[in-house]
């Protein structure tokens, strides 16, 4: 299909008009933006931001930091769990020994020393005093 130059013409104009149209509800200027606007953006934005981090303070560094003080921070707190847990474990095999020892101590006492009458006769004044 050709179409003669009065008919590109006119669909030229219609498909300029539609663009006006979107543009205008869209709040768009036609101006399509030089290379260089983007180059000051860049370095306008750069310098905002180093405005701010010279008010505000923080820097990656900082933000660095305090990550790095976390994973310490983080790694003491299970480091400190662990320990406990042996502590823990130590407890309980404490507690098992006395309660050996006292089972121990009875059977000890209920077959021998009551047996033999002088013998218990000493180790109940040396409990007294």
């Amino acid at each position: 299909m050709r179409f003669t130059s009065a008919e590109v013409t006119y669909k030229r104009q219609g498909i300029q008009a539609q663009k006006t149209k979107v543009f205008l509800q869209m709040d768009v200027s036609e101006d399509s933006p030089t290379p260089e606007q983007p180059v000051d953006e860049l370095a306008a934005l750069r310098d905002e931001v180093t405005r701010l981090r010279n008010l505000v303070g923080p820097s990656e560094k900082s933000y660095e930091d305090l990550s790095r003080d976390s994973r310490a921070a983080r790694d003491a707190a299970r480091s400190a769990e662990l320990e406990a847990g042996r502590l823990r474990a130590q407890v309980v095999e404490l507690e098992n020994d006395v309660r050996r020892w006292q089972r121990d101590f009875v059977w000890f006492r209920d077959r021998v020393v009551k047996k033999i009458p002088l013998l218990g006769r000493i180790i109940s004044r040396f409990g007294r005093q």
